[in-house]
């Protein structure tokens, strides 16, 4: 259940603006973003947690 939380987490801290962030907040999701779509093993994983975690 811990995994699925985090990654729910992640996915919308990553994928969603916020008002309230600082820019120091979103050079950090800029930089997330960045390392995920130049990376096949990071697009592997979000794909096998977005699919279903083992419970």
């Amino acid at each position: 259940m811990r995994k699925a939380q985090r990654f729910s987490w992640w996915m919308t801290t990553t994928l969603h603006r916020f008002p309230a962030n600082s820019p120091y907040e979103d050079r950090l999701q800029a930089t997330e973003l960045a390392y995920l779509f130049s990376s096949e093993r990071a697009l592997g994983s979000l794909a096998e947690n977005y699919v279903g975690l083992p419970f």
